[in-house]
């Protein structure tokens, strides 16, 4: 694999990044743009943004040739959704100044995980940021998946979960539905700069609404839990509870588990809610007693150039 050159995109929910490096790991030239879940934001706005960023590629670096590109998008949740998105990034790379040789498309958290083990290892990878899922790959490359089924129905414990729980626990105290004093409030409203429910309801029903503005609201808990609030610490103990059981779940679907076993995490509840990942762990050790964890120190896009390195598979 001598000179050859590597492109990995990271398309999250929140963001997309895109990097080139050389085979020795060398950066060649990386950006982040906004998020890239066609579910979120439709196929039309995710083929512009990465036509754009592959166009940037070229008109920083006049490369013509890429050997291996990780395509590592959010909203692969299903064989459908698989199948539309290589047909957006095949027609994109159709259409770019690019010429690549191998273009691998995948859900971002399975290569992520891919990036994070050696070849013929077993592991498993948990997520919480935006969204919530669990990915494990046993020692024949099987993967099992547990989550990840969107913020309609799913992504139990993530940022868009948990805002998600203080925002309507909010509006229920705005009607009187529950009356246990919480600082939430003065929080998430001075981190908005309103000052009622009513401006509340606009910015969560405002044409430019995102799930990531929602997600935001999450920021606000490890103050409220370092007050001891009770609702802050009620919901962080139930965002705990949901992902030990995305965990334990995921886990039990290895064939076999090692010991010691590492269980990766990454995203930003784990990161910066260090009640939540206190919890979560001792959740998780009472089904798994001799599991390690580790949390992922590096973005996700370093995962993903790893594999794309040491991976490769044709589309």
């Amino acid at each position: 694999m001598t000179n050859q050159i590597l492109l990995a995109i990271d398309g999250g929910a929140t963001k997309t990044t895109i990097s080139v490096r050389s085979n020795s790991g060398k950066c060649i030239f990386e950006k982040t743009a906004t998020g890239s879940n066609y579910q979120a934001i439709g196929i039309d706005p995710v083929e512009k943004l990465i036509a754009q960023l592959l166009k940037d590629v070229y008109d920083s670096t006049k490369l013509n040739n890429i050997n291996v590109a990780v395509f590592a998008m959010a909203g692969i949740d299903t064989d459908q959704d698989l199948t539309i998105v290589k047909e957006m990034i095949t027609k994109v790379v159709q259409y770019s100044p690019l010429f690549i040789d191998t273009i691998i498309v995948e859900n971002d958290v399975h290569a992520t995980l891919l990036g994070l083990l050696d070849k013929n290892k077993s592991g498993a990878l948990i997520i919480s940021g935006t969204g919530s899922i669990g990915f494990a790959i046993d020692y024949n490359g099987n993967v099992y998946r547990t989550g990840g089924w969107g913020h309609r129905i799913g992504d139990e414990g993530s940022g868009y979960w948990i805002g998600k729980e203080i925002v309507n626990l909010l509006f229920r105290l705005e009607d009187g539905r529950n009356l246990t004093p919480t600082i939430l409030k003065e929080l998430v409203f001075e981190q908005l700069n309103i000052e009622n429910s009513d401006q509340l309801m606009t910015w969560l029903y405002a044409p430019h609404y995102t799930n990531s503005m929602l997600a935001s609201i999450s920021s606000v808990l490890p103050r409220a839990v370092e007050l001891n609030d009770e609702m802050a610490l009620s919901i962080s103990q139930h965002a705990a509870q949901e992902l030990a059981d995305l965990a334990v779940t995921t886990l039990k679907k290895l064939p076999t588990i090692d010991e010691p076993f590492t269980l990766f995490l990454n995203g930003s509840i784990f990161k910066y809610h260090p009640f939540i990942l206190s919890q979560f762990q001792k959740l998780t050790k009472e089904h798994f007693p001799t599991i390690c964890f580790q949390l992922c120190d590096e973005p996700p896009i370093e995962y993903i150039v790893r594999r794309a390195k040491n991976r490769g598979l044709p589309l």
